[in-house]
């Protein structure tokens, strides 16, 4: 289990990374992104980074509700962001 955590850490920090190196410009299909969008990268990244940690900090400390607790909070950390993205890409 330590090691499934570690990855789904790392998959949580890429995510991350990707979002707030894109905050201003070219982010998917967009050249410059809005500012309310950036806003919302940063938020979203944020969450992710948390739930990355909590990821991280789960994979050594033998409590399932931690583990069960990391993954709860990165697939709502990504599944709001894929919800939310649509209205952002149709402006």
């Amino acid at each position: 289990m330590t090691v499934i955590m570690l990855i789904y850490a790392l998959v949580l920090f890429a995510l991350a990374g990707y979002l707030l190196a894109h905050r201003q410009q070219g982010f998917l299909t967009l050249k410059q992104v809005p500012e309310k969008l950036g806003k919302t990268l940063f938020n979203y990244a944020l969450l992710l980074l948390i739930a990355g940690l909590l990821a991280v900090v789960a994979a050594f400390v033998p409590n399932p509700w931690l583990q069960i607790g990391a993954l709860i909070l990165g697939a709502l950390g990504g599944g709001l962001l894929g919800v939310s993205l649509p209205k952002f890409l149709n402006m």
